[in-house]
């Protein structure tokens, strides 16, 4: 159900329990929870639409849920693709008759057939923005209904993102993985805007035309729908209510409306004196709309809004930063993927809650949703909280001008504009496709459809720079050259990635993605890249590139966006992507810590901070130590004695252009040796300790350890629940065994018991209930069940002492759809024989490269180009660059001798870059076949082409574009894949 924060107990979720059927007075809105007792097959199952399908097969699963669950690391492709089915018995009481009865789907991914009692009602195309279905006059009020979805996350090129998963940077993982709700209205009634369909119109559309400090213009045009046949003495009440209950404005509009007919209303309220919505202090009031007929009650709805004005200008028309209220605020944000370790993307609202928790106590005050529209939930979190969002269309280097493709990126822009349009917390609109070679006629119809669902000052669109729409768009991307000179001092920037390289080797620990499962050494140096990065290198051996549009050191950037808050798996990649602050199971790296220190001391919402970046368990590396704060002077102790102090003044000239920005550089404290022991910061305000973080070497694994990561939220027991835990590794003080060595691991086998599930714990694949540690760290996640109580977690790993844990959940109060006759099913999902097969692809088998030399290269006819050597050194992050930029650039290749091919492999030098190239082969020189026809690929499509040619001693490779517009050619490496023909 949306909404079931506890820690938040946000009003609608009031609303929504406190009602009941069977009330002598009805309801007027009552959401009923559909999120549990569905039964699923993976795989497909003929005729399984119809009401009498024989289902006992079946496993029950609840909702939120994902079509299989994969293991941490289950990139490459690898996770399930194919057809699943859900079938879900239930019944409508008799009160319901003659009231509007829909079904809303927050999210299916991706494609699905929605049946109920054998007949189809409903097709939805899009994984990541809801529907909703009308089942008024389908349902049965005697007996069981039963609803079928067939649901499909294969790859589709009409839908966006469209582009398959094996070239992805994340995964279609599949599933109803949102919530579901039934919701029972009068046939009077507020529409849903996704449900309504209209441009700029549907559900309430909020505005606020004038806002200052001495009073706020609220606008909100209202939709209201009469499906009934008589005409309706029509009266909405709109009121606004303060965080106390207090109402501080209202307004009282009257019409008639004719039946079978639908009306706008507008109405402007004025709120004196208001309190603006700010990431630092998120003010929500309450719109009550309440919807008579006459007398009689008839509809009510619950919003919650955030009054504000936001802007890219300044008050005088520079384009020198955001601005919020009128204040400047320099943005400091991180993208997250909404994936997680085993379920994919199927988390409950406390999850989403959770992470949005714990990206804001990061030192974030901004989240860029990449690169799709996220869960309501996590959205609603970003409003209570305060975190401004980037919403993103789901798109990522792909590009189709098929006319379907085409209209279906339209309607999403529509889509996901009219579901979070009066939210807060979004405040920019990225209306085109990630890194995608999108022609300008449909950059300037997104950004159109854009500003005409939402006609107002208070819309912003969003893409890259040099992208080929950029004319179109209110705010650009990396707005820089080169060379460092800005090309459009009037154009609003931002840098929406920065802090990784695809190109990075995690198991070499000295780039930008790091993981504990090495040791600490990755960890620290992905911290040092990354301050390099902030402080404006363009070089990308620094940590940096040139389109980060220099970071902190560019005077009029309104903020950035670090890849990534999360570790996540792709569909491209087999190794997991470690660029996250956090690992995919969300425990805090290094650089967590990092960006925290980015924030204000003062400033109460992030506060002070001290942390030591070191296990002080390593010789190498623990003779320098890292230490990061924002206080205004730190002190380091090893062993109760003095290290060093340092004041944030002094250490300020280390990185003189993150600390203009507000931020704090690392601290670097050289001592002359090594201790084992205890090393201890301490971080001082105004002279006054006020933080102090400490770090223990590690001795022997004595004992495990369990941490409930509820962040403080109360599990409920609404059979949907999650609850993270960490089992540690710990020392015989209570110390976490982190890694000295790479790939250091323990045995670990975890249990639980009483009113919770451990998820994935029947299916050994999934390394659940067995699994290693990483870093001294395992993970599984609990469901709850809908009875409240205690749950028992146990944890245990050969020749050390076990753990023992307690969760109690609370009661759910909310209301559930009531469930249907139907055959019992198995209550732990389990692997089926009988399932479709995953579809896997990892490439052919390919023969050994041939080895190269640079002797063997030329460029455009000179022999003798300077830097080839670049092309075959193995080291993809060494670029080669052509002198020249002139298109095209042909490059000439001697084997020496003649070999069969059997392919190739071309790692290109910037992953957003598009690249159009083709090969040709020859065995004298004179006659050339095609071994690549023209080929445009993004520089992250660098698996090898398959071919088969024999008598191959020349090649040609020709590249005759680049994009976007100032993009220049750049390959790290040439690989080619062949026997000798002698």
């Amino acid at each position: 159900m949306k909404g079931s924060f506890k820690l938040f107990a946000f009003i609608l979720v009031v609303l929504n329990s406190s009602i009941a059927w069977g009330q002598k007075i009805p309801a007027p809105r009552i959401d009923l929870n559909f999120n549990t007792k569905w039964a699923f097959f993976r795989g497909e199952a003929q005729g399984a639409e119809a009401i009498h399908y024989d289902d006992k097969t079946w496993s029950a699963v609840t909702i939120p849920h994902t079509i299989r669950l994969e293991t941490k690391h289950n990139g490459g492709n690898r996770n399930y693709h194919g057809i699943a089915w859900y079938r879900r018995y239930f019944k409508i009481e008799k009160s319901a008759q003659g009231k509007r009865i829909t079904l809303n789907f927050e999210g299916v991914q991706k494609n699905c057939e929605v049946f109920l009692n054998g007949k189809k009602i409903k097709e939805h195309f899009g994984g990541y923005l809801g529907f909703v279905v009308d089942i008024t006059d389908k349902v049965k009020f005697e007996g069981s209904n039963v609803l079928a979805l067939r649901i499909s996350n294969l790859d589709d090129p009409f839908t966006p993102p469209g582009k398959a998963e094996a070239k992805m940077d994340f995964n279609y993982y599949g599933g109803i993985y949102r919530n579901v709700t039934l919701v029972v209205t009068n046939k009077l009634f507020i529409s849903d805007p996704l449900e309504a369909d209209k441009i700029a119109g549907g559900g309430l559309f909020i505005s606020f035309p004038n806002v200052d400090k001495k009073k706020a213009t609220v606008s909100i045009k209202t939709h209201l729908v009469n499906q009934n046949a008589e005409a309706a003495n029509l009266t909405l009440i709109t009121s606004i209510k303060d965080k106390n209950g207090r109402e501080v404005a209202v307004e009282k509009s009257n019409s008639a409306l004719p039946g079978n007919e639908d009306k706008e209303l507008v109405q402007n309220l004025t709120v004196v004196n208001p309190s603006l919505w700010h990431p630092d202090h998120p003010y929500l009031y309450q719109l009550e709309s309440k919807v008579y007929n006459g007398k009689e009650l008839k509809d009510v709805k619950i919003t919650s809004i955030g009054i504000r004005t936001i802007s890219f200008k300044s008050p005088s028309g520079k384009a020198d930063g955001f601005y919020i209220n009128g204040e400047k605020l320099y943005l400091r944000g991180a993208n997250r993927h909404q994936s997680y370790q085993h379920i994919g993307d199927a988390a409950p609202n406390s999850m989403q809650l959770r992470d949005a928790l714990q990206i804001k106590k990061g030192g974030f005050n901004a989240v860029r949703a990449a690169h799709y529209p996220q869960s309501p939930a996590f959205l609603d979190a970003c409003d209570k909280i305060g975190l401004l969002v980037i919403e993103c269309e789901p798109g990522w280097q792909f590009f189709s001008k098929d006319s379907l493709f085409v209209s279906r990126s339209y309607r999403q822009i529509r889509e996901m504009i009219r579901r979070d349009r009066n939210r807060p917390s979004v405040f920019l609109w990225e209306t085109s496709l990630n890194e995608s070679p999108t022609p300008e006629f449909w950059a300037r119809e997104a950004v159109r459809i854009a500003h005409e669902e939402m006609p107002n000052d208070q819309l912003f669109t969003a893409d890259d720079f040099f992208a080929k729409g950029r004319k179109c768009y209110d705010v650009c991307y990396k707005v820089v050259n080169e060379d460092g000179t800005d090309p459009m001092p009037d154009m609003p920037s931002l840098t929406r990635e920065w802090g990784d390289t695809w190109m990075a080797d995690p198991q070499k620990e000295n780039g930008l993605r790091a993981s504990r499962m090495y040791s600490p050494k990755g960890l620290i140096n992905q911290c040092i890249l990354r301050q390099n990065a902030l402080n404006g290198t363009p070089l990308e051996e620094e940590g940096g590139y040139w389109d980060h549009a220099r970071l902190d050191a560019n005077d009029r950037i309104s903020g950035y966006f670090l890849w990534s808050f999360n570790d996540f798996p792709r569909g491209t990649e087999e190794t997991t992507a470690f660029c996250g602050v956090v690992d995919i199971d969300r425990y805090e790296k290094f650089g967590y810590y990092q960006l925290q220190a980015m924030q204000d001391a003062r400033n109460p919402v992030y506060g002070p901070m001290v942390f030591i970046a070191s296990y002080n368990n390593r010789p190498d590396l623990d003779s320098s130590l890292m230490v990061f704060s924002n206080c205004d002077k730190v002190k380091l102790y090893r062993n109760n004695k003095l290290i060093g102090e340092q004041t944030r003044a002094e250490n300020a000239k280390t990185a003189q252009f993150v600390a203009s920005k507000g931020g704090c550089p690392y601290f670097r404290f050289n001592t002359s040796k090594y201790e084992a022991g205890e090393l201890k910061a301490e971080g001082f305000l105004d002279g006054k300790i006020v933080c102090s973080h400490t770090v223990k070497t590690p001795g022997k694994a004595h004992h495990l350890e369990i941490e409930i990561a509820d962040k403080g939220i109360q599990p409920i027991a609404d059979g949907s629940d999650m609850i993270p835990v960490y089992v540690k590794v710990c020392d015989k003080e209570g110390t976490v065994v982190s890694n000295t060595e790479q790939l250091q691991s323990y045995k670990l086998n975890l249990t639980a018991s009483g009113n919770g599930t451990l998820i994935g714990a029947n299916i050994p694949r999934v390394g659940v209930a067995e699994q290693q540690s990483e870093g001294g760290i395992g993970y599984g996640i609990i469901r709850t069940t809908e009875q409240a109580g205690e749950i028992v977690v146990t944890a245990s790993s050969p020749g050390l002492i076990s753990a023992t844990a307690t969760i109690k959940t609370v009661p759910y109060h909310g209301k559930y759809v009531q469930d249907g006759a139907h055959k019992p099913w198995r209550y732990e999902e389990e692997e089926s024989e009988t399932a479709a097969p995953v579809k896997v692809n990892n490439g052919a088998s390919m023969p050994p490269a041939i080895t190269l030399s640079s002797q063997m290269l030329g460029v455009n006819g000179n022999d003798k180009a300077p830097e080839l050597d670049k092309l075959v050194d193995g080291n993809a992050r060494s670029i080669w660059r052509p002198q020249s930029d002139k298109l095209p650039i042909e490059l000439k290749i001697d084997l020496g001798k003649s070999f069969t091919l059997k392919g190739s492999k071309i790692i290109w030098g910037k992953d957003s870059d598009w690249y159009t190239y083709s090969i040709q082969g020859s065995a004298d020189g004179k006659n050339w076949n095609d071994l690549v026809s023209e080929r445009k690929v993004s520089g992250q499509d660098y698996k090898p082409v398959i071919y088969d040619e024999a008598q191959v001693r020349y090649l040609k490779v020709k590249l005759s574009e680049v994009q976007p517009e100032k993009s220049k050619v750049a390959i790290g490496d040439i690989e080619l894949y062949g026997v000798s023909a002698f």
